[in-house]
């Protein structure tokens, strides 16, 4: 696996959007060519303009004019702000030093939907673009406003994990359905988060806390609440839709080990099973490429110390925030 190839992502690379911007600022606008020709034939009965026929006594040309400018500004500005925004998330998409907090949640979504595209699972699964959108629309509202375990959060992740596919030779590894599984698990694991950890849900012996045993309580809970929205919602089932029930099952899987592994308190379990497999690690073998998932999930969920300063500190700022505004709860 070529993983330094993943170190050479950053806010530089060069993408096919790079092309298409240069591409877009370097074309001409024709409209004044194009009305200067069309004065010049109007005499041989060419019509120039779909709106336009030279033959009618009634055609006021400069009312036109004015009308195809009009249109024809509002067409290329509606066309270039949808290629910015194209343009704008293939380059963040491919940035070690991508940040969410440069959005707002519906852009967000925009962006978390370019991702699926860009790994191919709109093609594999044969997804609509807005079927794509409804569910990660979905998404965002499972989603809390937290200082740090938030919709942002869970896009960041998204990205990192998807930076990890892309840019080593996992692309060429995984199958559709893990890809889609890696996904799923990364936008939705911390689903429903309420601010409040899992020490804190055990010593108030929340609801959450007695429901679960004290295991895992949260990633209990945000598993709870993905399955829920993949099973219950039109959202969800329109996502899988093109599945078979055993493909379905298989992905419910594989999202289940993902999300609960994202307990910190068995951080270091998972990592020394990590440890001692890489050595006789076998694609072929189906427990070994779960527990890679397992950590590709967990590294892209502790990430934030890989962008920059800037962007590490912040996310930084906002853990400590709502960490400690636990103390407040009750008050």
């Amino acid at each position: 696996m070529k993983t330094q190839q993943f170190f050479k992502c950053n806010s530089s690379t060069t993408t096919p959007a790079d092309n298409n911007e240069s591409q877009n600022k370097s074309s001409p606008n024709n409209d004044d060519i194009a009305e200067q020709q069309h004065q010049k034939n109007k005499n041989q009965n060419q019509q120039q303009n779909g709106d336009l026929n030279p033959k009618s006594p009634d055609v006021n040309l400069n009312s036109n004019k004015n009308n195809n400018s009009n249109n024809s500004s509002s067409s290329s500005n509606n066309s270039s702000s949808s290629n910015n925004n194209n343009n704008n998330n293939i380059k963040d998409m491919f940035s070690i030093d991508f940040s969410s907090w440069s959005r707002n949640k519906d852009e967000l979504v925009d962006f978390s939907v370019s991702m699926f595209e860009e790994v191919g699972l709109n093609k594999e699964f044969n997804l609509q673009h807005d079927t794509l959108v409804s569910y990660i629309s979905t998404v965002k509202t499972f989603y809390r406003d937290n200082p740090f375990h938030s919709f942002y959060h869970a896009v960041t992740v998204t990205q990192m994990v998807f930076l990890m596919i892309s840019q080593t030779e996992l692309k060429n590894f995984l199958s559709p359905i893990e890809k889609l599984s890696l996904l799923i698990a990364a936008i939705s694991h911390d689903l429903d988060h309420p601010g409040l950890n899992n020490r804190f849900q055990i010593n108030i012996k929340s609801e959450l806390a007695l429901q679960y045993d004290n295991k895992s309580v949260l990633e209990n809970h945000h598993l709870s609440q993905c399955l829920r929205l993949l099973r219950d919602t039109k959202a969800g089932q329109s996502l899988l839709s093109s599945l078979t029930e055993d493909e379905r099952a298989i992905i419910f899987e594989k999202v289940r080990i993902m999300i609960l592994a994202t307990d910190m308190e068995q951080h270091f379990a998972y990592k020394q099973k990590f440890d001692e497999l890489i050595p006789i690690f076998s694609w072929d073998n189906q427990e070994h490429r779960d527990l890679l998932f397992i950590m590709l999930l967990k590294s892209a969920d502790i990430s934030n110390e890989l962008r920059s300063f800037e962007i590490s500190n912040k996310w930084a700022n906002a853990l400590m925030e709502e960490f400690f505004a636990q103390q407040y709860h009750f008050a």
